[in-house]
Order: structure tokens, then C-alpha cells, then sequence
């Protein structure tokens, strides 16, 4: 094969939705984009082309790793928010090979650390990602179905929240969000806020998209759990959605207390992942 190995533009953002949809067709989760989808999931994991790998084929893109860029505690971090390889180029290490070809550039660029996800039974991707220097941080539980919230006595008042209240919202985290769900992210893609408030007091809250039908966070402060204020902002979402399925992806398994929330409310785990991390 006669194959280029080039850092991605601008202009090859119409190529790359045709390979990921390619890539991803035949996945253990298939799915699909359109433009708009793209560019939403580009804005909100700060995904930069510059800082993506694509393997070309006589033009053609055939493999891709788009990777979002963000800057933590004065330290550069790099997401791999895909990887995508066409059926018929498959078990030939073009991860690998992209991998080596952007390294260089990382280091010049003085990235701290890579993190990606990857579902914990693609035991091949584990082993490759583990060969190239990759380990497991932590385990993500990924719940779906439909909401059966039980109505309890209404403790609090929930109110549409216009604007993120970040400080008021991390002192009521035991875990920290995953990429897709974390801040900056939350700040691009602007998701429907509701706050849970005591008198004029918030709290609790959750973040939610009801286009996609998915849950970003949600959260009560230490002192007023087990009261039903989750259920309540969960009830908030529920009465929006005529009984369709929800999403809320990639929670910490540590937050024992969450997990055991969300399958009392009805969801349940079907395929969790690992996020993996390799520090430069």
C-alpha cells in the first residue's frame, strides 16, 4: 500500500465524517453521524484537526484518531475522541503507526498526558493501546433505558438554571466527569440545567440534552441526600420525555452510591469502558 501519514485539516473534516461513519458501522456499538452531529461532538470535546492523524490512500482517508486539546492546571492534556480504521485496512497497525507519527508532535508541543476510552470487552484494542504505552485509570459505567421514577413527597422546588454555577456544583462532586462530560464541555454544548433549591438555597442539580436524550451530571449536595431530590430532578427529566430511553455515559464506578441511585430509577449498565491513560 502506497499510504501517507499527515496531521488533519479543516478541509478534511467531509472526508473524516465518510470514514468514521465507514469505521463505526460494523462497531460493538454502531453508530452514526451526520455534519451537524460532527461538528457538535468537535466543539464539545475540543477536538482540534491540527492535532488529529488521518492515514490517506491514493487521497482517500482510510484511519483517523481526532484527539480534543484542553489545558488542566497548567498542564496540556490530549483526549482521543476516536479512532477510526475502514473495515478492509484493518489488522495492518495503522493505530499504531499513527501514534508513532504524531508523538513527536506531542513532545513538541509539550503534552503531559493522552487519556482515551475504550469499551472494557475490545480486549484487542486493550492490548494494543496497552503496547503502545497506555494503562487502565478507571472504570466507566454507561446506563441506559427508561426512566420509572417513583413520585415522592416534593421536597424541593426545582427550577430551570440559566447559567452553570461551577463553584456551587463541584462542592456537591464525589467523582470527577469523564471528557464528554466535563466542564469546558458542558460550557460548549450548553445543556438544559435544572437546580434543586431549598428556600433560595441550591442544592442539588442536573445537566441534561433533551435532543439526544442524554444526562450529563447530576448531583446533591452531601447533607441533603437520600431525601429524594435526585429522584425529583430525575422526575423533572422524565415528565419532558414521554417515556423515551435516556443516556447517562461514563461514570466513575467508584460512585458506589450513584450506581445503586440510577438502577433504582430504572437504568441499568449494558456496555461500560475503560478510560486508559499514558503520561509523555
Amino acid at each position: 500500500m502506497n499510504m501517507q501519514l499527515r496531521r488533519l485539516t479543516e478541509q478534511d473534516t467531509p472526508d473524516l465524517l465518510n470514514t468514521l461513519n465507514g469505521a463505526f458501522a460494523d462497531y460493538i456499538v454502531p453508530f452514526q453521524l451526520n455534519a451537524e452531529q460532527l461538528q457538535f461532538k468537535m466543539t464539545s470535546e475540543n477536538i482540534i484537526p491540527e492535532w488529529s492523524v488521518g492515514v490517506f490512500e491514493a487521497e482517500r482517508l482510510i484511519a483517523f484518531i481526532m484527539h480534543g486539546v484542553r489545558k488542566e492546571d497548567g498542564k496540556i492534556i490530549v483526549y482521543n475522541a476516536g479512532t477510526g480504521v475502514l473495515p478492509e485496512y484493518r489488522g495492518k497497525s495503522l493505530v499504531s503507526e499513527m501514534y508513532d507519527y504524531i508523538q513527536p508532535f506531542f513532545e513538541e508541543n509539550q503534552v503531559h498526558q493522552l487519556v482515551l476510552e475504550v469499551i472494557e470487552s475490545n480486549q484487542p484494542a486493550i492490548r494494543a493501546y496497552e503496547k503502545n504505552g497506555f494503562a487502565i485509570r478507571r472504570k466507566l459505567l454507561c446506563f441506559g433505558g427508561k426512566l420509572q421514577t417513583i413520585p415522592r413527597i416534593n421536597l424541593v422546588s426545582i427550577e430551570p438554571l440559566h447559567e452553570f454555577l461551577w463553584e456551587d456544583f463541584q462542592s456537591f462532586w464525589d467523582i470527577c466527569p469523564s471528557w464528554q462530560s466535563a466542564v469546558p464541555s458542558m460550557d460548549a454544548a450548553k445543556p438544559a440545567a435544572f437546580g434543586a433549591f431549598i428556600d433560595s438555597e441550591l442544592v442539588g442539580y442536573i445537566l441534561f440534552n433533551p435532543i439526544n436524550k442524554r444526562i450529563y451530571q447530576i448531583a446533591v449536595a452531601l447533607q441533603h441526600r437520600r431525601k429524594g431530590i435526585g429522584t425529583q430532578l430525575l422526575e423533572k427529566i422524565q415528565q419532558q420525555l414521554a417515556a423515551e430511553k435516556v443516556q447517562f455515559n461514563n461514570i466513575d464506578e467508584a460512585s458506589e452510591s450513584l450506581k445503586l441511585f440510577l438502577e433504582k430509577q430504572g437504568l441499568a449498565t449494558a456496555i461500560n469502558q475503560f478510560e486508559m491513560t499514558k503520561n509523555l
